[in-house]
């Protein structure tokens, strides 16, 4: 058996391309910390995770194990089924354009992405890399040709600009949402020439920062110019029969509309299509996190399952499963020439190394302790546990109240904002406001993270695609009757 300090601090990669090493069992955070670790080591690393959840757990984790300059980029699912009829969030086509196009140039980071997410065939990398506007304060801009540009590279004129891939003209301003970017932008011309760029609310639609320069990519994952037009046209009349005239993707994108789900369409808009690998270094090693293989094969049969079932209507033929996605046999091909560290979750799997699985108190037990408090499971921890402990909230509303609570059993805690800082504080209990939930304890001589869903109970999280300009505070959240204290805010229901 083999210790997971050992293995971080000795294991390098796989000696040579095509070789592949298995560790195992990492489990909770540990293996966003392990992550973290090689990261520190290797310039760039491609993580494929099992699912798209785990994804995003990584996503949010590794800022705070890796905190320093290096980038981690998630690279998000379409969040729809194989041939749906609808497309993407458009929030959610910006982060993937935005992703794809840094890509190329990313040289220091950690890329993240599912394994399904990965099947997808992607637009070649010249699409992205041509559809690039760029704009700077001085130069000279004509106006009519910019929302030609705009148009032929999927971007929609509305009256008011609110989502990503929408632009709006007042006179000498041009309001546009660029795809990529976190806030709309505001071109202001002054006699044909670019005289100010700043960012603005959408909500209030008053301006905030100004700014030197921006990059406007496209749209869409797919080109709606006239070119791109004929192609799609041709490549349909090759790949399916009957009368084209009776199908509404055909006819919206002959009019140089994008119809829902034409994105399960894309290998008709491109003379070939790429896939992730394309866009990354041909040496980035890869780390493989839980049970990828699995994962490749129910998304591949689901892929061919919902193919035969949708694809019997003469009025909305389908793209074959082989051409807009990639067959798990390409898939481990590709895979197979890179450097491959897998972490699996249990010992049972086939391993390379072998690690020592550690749970402490109150964990090990946790019948024994099902009807003790927060508090008393975080006492129980810190006697069990020979290491320094640190606590991860929710929200700093959150940990004012549970530093109160730990201070009336004399437990002191000390606040920090990175692991890096915590290791280094020497504090025997920490705490911090992290998204991270899952728990990390790698063995009895190692600092350990406990978040208080382990304790207190876990919370109800919520995504929002579109940020108001006021949200409600939520972070005072009673998890027990225990926090209650004078002067807190209750609402009565």
């Amino acid at each position: 058996m083999t210790s997971f300090f050992d293995i971080t601090s000795t294991l390098p990669w796989p000696n040579a391309i095509g070789k592949r090493t298995a560790v195992g069992p990492l489990v909770g955070a540990a293996e966003s910390e392990a992550i973290s670790e090689l990261a520190k080591t290797t310039p760039l690393i491609l993580v494929i995770t099992a699912t798209t959840a785990a994804a995003h757990n990584l996503a949010s984790e590794l800022p705070f194990f890796l905190s320093d300059e290096r980038e981690i980029l998630l690279v998000p699912d379409w969040e729809t089924l194989p041939y749906d009829n609808f497309s993407p969030h458009e929030d959610i086509v910006s982060d993937r354009l935005k992703a794809l196009s840094r890509l190329p140039t990313l040289k220091s980071g950690v890329v993240i992405v599912s394994v399904t997410t990965l099947m997808h065939r992607l637009a070649p990398r010249h699409f992205i890399d041509a559809g690039v506007l760029s704009l700077q304060t001085g130069e000279t801009l004509d106006a009519e040709k910019f929302v030609r540009n705009l148009t032929r590279n999927g971007y929609r004129s509305v009256d008011t600009v609110y989502e990503h891939g929408e632009f709006a003209t007042r006179g000498s301003l041009l309001d546009v949402f660029p795809m990529g970017s976190d806030e709309p932008l505001r071109i202001d011309l002054f006699d044909g020439e670019i005289e100010s760029l700043r960012s603005f609310d959408p909500e209030t639609q008053r301006t905030a920062e100004r700014l030197e320069r921006i990059d406007l990519l496209p749209a869409r994952e797919f080109p709606l110019h006239t070119d791109a037009i004929e192609r799609f046209k041709i490549a349909w009349y090759r790949s399916f029969d009957g009368d084209p005239e009776r199908c509404s993707v055909f006819n919206e994108v002959s009019q140089g509309r994008a119809p829902q789900g034409a994105e399960y369409y894309l290998p008709l808009f491109f003379d070939e299509c790429h896939s992730m690998f394309d866009y990354l270094p041909v040496d980035t090693p890869v780390v493989m996190v839980g049970n990828n293989f699995s994962s490749a094969n129910r998304f591949w049969d689901e892929v061919n399952r919902r193919f035969q079932e949708y694809g019997v209507d003469p009025r909305r033929p389908l793209v074959e499963p082989h051409r807009g996605f990639i067959p798990v046999e390409e898939l481990y091909a590709s895979i197979g020439k890179h450097c491959v560290l897998e972490f699996r979750d249990s010992a049972e799997a086939p391993l390379h190394f072998t690690l020592d699985a550690y749970t402490p108190e109150p964990f090990s037990s946790e019948d024994d302790f099902r009807n003790v408090s927060g508090v008393g499971k975080l006492t129980a921890l810190l006697k069990a546990h020979e290491s320094p402990v640190l606590l991860s909230v929710e929200s700093a509303g959150r940990r004012e109240i549970i530093l109160e609570s730990l201070a009336k059993k004399g437990l002191q805690a000390e606040p920090v904002d990175s692991w890096e800082r915590f290791q280094a504080s020497g504090a025997p209990l920490g705490i911090t406001v992290t998204d991270i939930t899952r728990p990390l304890f790698t063995s009895p001589k190692a600092p350990a993270l406990v978040s208080e869903d382990q304790l207190f109970g876990q919370r109800v999280a919520q995504k929002r695609r579109r940020k108001t300009t006021e949200e409600t505070d939520t972070q005072a959240i009673i998890r027990d009757l225990t926090e209650l204290r004078a002067g807190l805010p209750v609402v009565h229901l």
